[in-house]
């Protein structure tokens, strides 16, 4: 990786089917997630990893605003557009449940990668 490709930008997300299709495409934001301490001022995509039966990463979109949501330290990441179809990045060899929470990337890792386990790396960002 060079170093333009290890400046982290994007938010990869775990989402199921109805939250996915409803939250995701529906209104054009993610929230009631977590964000990792510092990761906060860096995040400028998300991209979503849709759980089982797709088990694949499909959809990223460009960040608009982040919101703090509720009272538990969480927080709303609205999209400047529509969420954009990539991939399918499937899951690949990655054991099931590696994907629970949030994992943070660049967005050219994201656009490099053929499976999910591309952006499993040892040491790698998770929140």
């Amino acid at each position: 990786l060079t170093e333009s490709d290890n400046s982290i930008d994007t938010m990869i997300v775990p989402a199921q089917n109805d939250g996915f299709e409803k939250v995701f495409l529906g209104e054009n934001s993610w929230y009631a997630v977590r964000v990792s301490g510092g990761m906060l001022s860096k995040i400028k995509f998300i991209a979503a990893y849709q759980t089982a039966p797709v088990s694949a990463i499909t959809h990223y979109a460009p960040v608009d605003r982040i919101e703090p949501y509720g009272n538990e330290g969480k927080y709303k990441l609205v999209f400047s557009t529509k969420a954009q179809p990539i991939g399918p990045i499937p899951r690949g060899d990655v054991p099931k449940g590696t994907l629970q929470g949030s994992i943070y990337r660049s967005l050219a890792q994201l656009k490099k990668a053929t499976t999910v386990a591309d952006l499993i790396v040892k040491g790698s960002v998770t929140g």
